[in-house]
């Protein structure tokens, strides 16, 4: 007996041999439940919860033929480490997007964040892929992109429970992938751009109470419509970058690119108080520069600090489609600085860390908000070989840590043929002092397609792990996670029973 495949959907079942789908960046597309994996070393003791990581883990082959790794179908896994033990599950977020998609059987929606590129049987279905990053609060456990609003999970079986708009109460479209968590109010804080729909101008800004409850919502148009993936909270303002990665409704509608770089524009630091009407918030101005991350901010007097990863440029095509270099994008650790009492003048930069391109930064969450010391962070060594299967995309060789009172750093190298994934950190109890405590973070090993989860111990951090979790698979780097502690998950967590 033969059968005939339709030659467009034929082409689909194969991924394209494209930077975005080889090396580490080659789709997992694995749902699994491992028990009891190989541990080297000893996990230490006061290392009790779960570790939740989120990322881009296309479920098919793009629509288009190729696409941007940003744009894969979200993955969320959790590494339960207790009584020195270790287990992981995975599973996909079901967004109205993937369960389309799987329901057809191949790729229904097209170029990142782009509508109208997508087959006409979704069209205005929801297209988030709640691929960035996790939320937990008030005992809940979100996945979020920065396109739709938050998905939350079952925080032990990693079920799907549905989109949350704080029954309703939310009127913004959008959340941004990185809302900060108060740690002395418990408050959510956090924002929407594009809050009124794709290519709208607006953006929300919003806050929910410890309890969860939606207290504030306020919307305002900033002075050009860009990307703006992360932001700053200080205990006492809000800090909105707006920056010269924009977007043109003519382009997209055309089927061009959602962003491009526009070096002809400045950059806008919106500064306002936190529960102040929106309306008074006042701009700060500089070069036309990018940032993905911020490391922390907080407020001294009449000065307002904001730590972060900044580049020339953000890792886009131009106006004219001409590409970026390297050293363009390469993202250095910088403090800028907005001065309260000169509203409209140029914010100061300062450089923190010379040497290393770093992003993903983390700090001891205990002191987000607020002055602070000690700093996480990824970066690449250009001192050490590098492996081109492994340099594609988002990768990195090195973790560092940088003492912000003495000026000082260390590093941990993790060795050839590897990339290091965002660093999670884990306070040694709810006493220690800042910094004072355990980084986790997911490590790739290519040619073994093999991952490892490594703890450091961050009183000896050069020394490298205390203990080694051995994955039997390569997990597709991801963005952004977090770590929940037994005691906040009320339970010494187990994965249990095995749900799909």
């Amino acid at each position: 007996m033969t059968s005939t495949i339709d030659p467009q959907i034929a082409e689909s079942l194969s991924f394209p041999d494209t930077k975005s789908f080889v090396g580490i960046n080659k789709p997992n597309r694995i749902e699994a439940d491992i028990h009891n994996l190989q541990v080297d070393g000893r996990i230490p003791p006061q290392v009790s919860g779960v570790l939740y990581r989120c990322g881009p883990d296309p479920a098919f082959p793009p629509l288009l033929g190729d696409d941007i790794y940003i744009n894969g179908d979200g993955m969320v896994s959790m590494y339960v480490l207790s009584e020195g033990r270790a287990s992981m599950r995975s599973r996909y977020v079901r967004t109205d997007k993937f369960q389309a998609e799987r329901a057809a059987g191949r790729a229904l929606f097209g170029a990142y964040r782009n509508p109208w590129t997508d087959s006409p049987s979704v069209a205005g279905m929801d297209r988030t892929t709640a691929n960035t990053s996790m939320i937990w609060h008030a005992n809940k456990l979100f996945a979020i992109k920065e396109d739709g609003l938050a998905h939350q999970l079952d925080p032990l079986t990693l079920q799907t429970i549905g989109k949350h708009n704080f029954g309703g109460r939310l009127l913004s479209k959008t959340m941004t992938a990185h809302p900060k968590i108060d740690p002395v109010t418990g408050e959510w804080v956090f924002f929407g751009y594009s809050a009124g729909g794709e290519l709208s101008d607006d953006i929300s800004v919003a806050v929910a109470d410890s309890k969860g409850r939606l207290t504030d919502e306020q919307w305002f148009i900033p002075p050009y419509q860009s990307a703006i993936h992360d932001w700053a909270v200080t205990q006492q303002h809000n800090i909105l970058p707006v920056m010269p990665l924009t977007t043109d409704r003519n382009r997209v509608m055309e089927g061009g690119p959602r962003w491009a770089w526009d070096p002809g524009k400045t950059t806008h630091l919106g500064v306002v108080a936190r529960n102040r009407p929106i309306d008074e918030m006042v701009y700060f101005e500089g070069p036309s520069l990018f940032s993905f991350h911020t490391m922390n901010s907080w407020t001294e007097g009449n000065l307002v600090h904001i730590d972060l990863c900044v580049s020339d440029r953000a890792p886009f095509p131009d106006l004219n489609g001409k590409m970026f270099t390297p050293d363009e994008v390469a993202f250095k650790l910088t403090r800028w600085t907005c001065d309260l009492d000169r509203p409209g003048s140029d914010f100061v930069q300062r450089p923190l860390l010379d040497g290393l391109t770093v992003d993903m930064p983390e700090i001891d969450q205990r002191f987000a908000t607020q002055k602070y010391r000690h700093g996480f962070m990824a970066a690449r060594d250009p001192l050490y070989p590098v492996n081109p299967e492994i340099a594609v995309g988002v990768w990195f060789n090195t973790l560092v840590h940088i003492d912000h009172l003495t000026g000082e750093s260390e590093r941990w190298y993790i060795g050839d043929d590897s990339n290091v994934q965002e660093p999670v950190f884990i306070p040694r109890s709810d006493e220690a002092p800042e910094g004072d405590g355990f980084l986790v973070a997911l490590v790739n090993r290519l040619p073994r397609a093999h991952t490892e989860l490594v703890i450091i111990d961050t009183a000896h951090f050069s020394d490298g792990p205390v203990a080694t979790v051995h994955i039997p698979m390569n997990v597709r780097p991801t963005f952004h996670g977090l770590w929940v502690s037994s005691e906040e998950l009320g339970r010494v967590p187990t994965l249990g029973e095995p749900v799909f």
